[in-house]
């Protein structure tokens, strides 16, 4: 069996199978020289050296040969990675609230409809990227109890969230939007991210202006400027996160 079979097998999604084959077609093949040596040496950031010492890893489980010293080396790099991200955002300035609302106003005049409705979602529920992989229907009966979606009628939109990271705990959440704004531009689209989209990409797109801010990013900034349990409870509910966990993770006191 090759690596390439192996790695079928295990019904990777197509994104981080390609990243596997490329990833061994860059790093060759293995030497007598340490195999941490060589991840260094052919990577220059630690997300691209994560990367790599995953797919190096299957790898050497494809082989059955032993790969604690690349478990350990990943580990290490989760680490370094995380203290890199902490300082690149203290040293970020983050834009306000007011700043996003402006920037969506600019984004609806310029009929950026996809855009202007992930902004829009993400300051008023504070969602994940995943919970947007979302068709837009015009009936109830264009459902199911499995996806994501967004029922468009004329007088409402109602946003239906089957499948999201915490859905297991909190169950399906619906809500019922009418902003006027946020119905025409939704009428605009057949899915808010589809499912082929490099999500990403796509909101790094929409808040190029806002300094590329991500999904985690907004909700650090509703949480900043709404510091109080009602925000708390609010950003609980909409995104499916504990307290303890939106306090740790962003800060929170």
């Amino acid at each position: 069996m090759e690596f390439r079979d192996y790695l079928l097998e295990q019904k990777l999604n197509d994104a981080t199978f390609k990243t596997h084959m490329r990833n061994m077609e860059r790093f060759g093949e293995l030497s007598h020289r340490p195999i941490i040596e060589q991840i260094d040496e052919c990577c220059d950031t630690t997300s691209k050296k994560m990367s790599m010492a995953s797919t190096i890893s299957k790898f050497l489980k494809f082989k059955e040969l032993p790969n604690e010293d690349v478990q350990a080396y990943i580990k290490s790099s989760l680490e370094q990675f995380k203290k890199e991200k902490l300082q690149k955002t203290a040293e970020l300035v983050l834009p306000t609230l007011d700043d996003i609302k402006k920037e969506m106003n600019k984004l609806y005049e310029k009929e950026d409809w996809r855009s202007y409705v992930l902004l829009f979602l993400m300051v008023q529920y504070q969602c994940r990227n995943m919970d947007l992989i979302a068709k837009v229907v015009q009936s109830k009966r264009d459902t199911n109890d499995e996806d994501n979606w967004f029922v468009a009628t004329a007088s409402q939109v109602v946003w239906i969230r089957n499948k999201y990271k915490t859905s297991k705990i909190y169950g399906t959440k619906k809500h019922v939007i009418k902003n006027k704004k946020f119905m025409n531009a939704i009428k605009q689209l057949d899915c808010v991210f589809c499912e082929k989209d490099n999500v990403d990409r796509v909101v790094k797109k929409a808040t190029a202006n806002l300094g590329s801010i991500t999904e985690g990013t907004i909700v650090k900034i509703v949480l900043a400027e709404n510091n109080n349990m009602n925000s708390i409870n609010k950003v609980e509910h909409n995104r499916g996160t504990s307290k303890d966990k939106l306090t740790t993770t962003y800060n929170i006191t």
